[in-house]
């Protein structure tokens, strides 16, 4: 009873960590949707918004995306120099991107370069943060994949994701959006 236990918690676990990474991996893809053509209310300085009332339905995570950005240029606690919640997530947010995008010099995403040349100078990056980054791109692919009109059967998916994810998955536990 207790292995059966443990195998079903650990199954759960799994699950709960997958659910993250979709969502950080649905975050970044809404935040290049924001910052190459621009959403409702938030986009790049050259490109005219839509100013909807209504949110975008291109991504789930849009408007919590949206909120982020606006709270990060807004936020007065981060002026001031005072730690912020909100703002430390949204820069983990751009530091994540950074660490996955594959064009830096022609991105549009804000500090995509810095953050890049910054974890190239500093040679050593610590192992969570590696992990979080291959696992992130892992549920992207594996979601991609689930997605196609070849899809796998639902058992064989789950076989297959959990051969990706493996065993330990600690990183960033407390990171999510809203």
């Amino acid at each position: 009873m207790d292995e059966a236990e443990s195998r079903k918690k650990r199954r759960w676990r799994q699950r709960k960590e997958q659910r993250l990474y979709l969502q950080l991996s649905d975050g970044l893809e809404c935040l290049e949707h924001i910052c190459r053509e621009g959403c409702t209310t938030v986009g790049p300085y050259d490109v005219e918004t839509a100013k909807k009332p209504s949110p975008c339905d291109k991504y789930a995570t849009c408007q919590g995306v949206q909120m982020l950005i606006k709270h990060l240029v807004l936020c007065k606690r981060r002026a001031s120099g005072v730690g912020c919640c909100r703002c430390n997530r949204m820069w983990q947010l751009l530091r994540l991107h950074s660490s996955i995008c594959d064009h830096p010099d022609s991105c549009r995403v804000p500090l995509c370069r810095q953050f890049k040349w910054k974890a190239q100078q500093k040679m050593r990056e610590d192992a969570k943060w590696k992990l979080l980054v291959k696992k992130v791109c892992s549920a992207k692919a594996m979601s991609s994949l689930s997605m196609s009109s070849l899809s796998l059967p639902k058992r064989k998916r789950e076989e297959e994701l959990k051969e990706t994810m493996g065993r330990t998955a600690h990183a960033l536990k407390t990171f999510r959006l809203y």
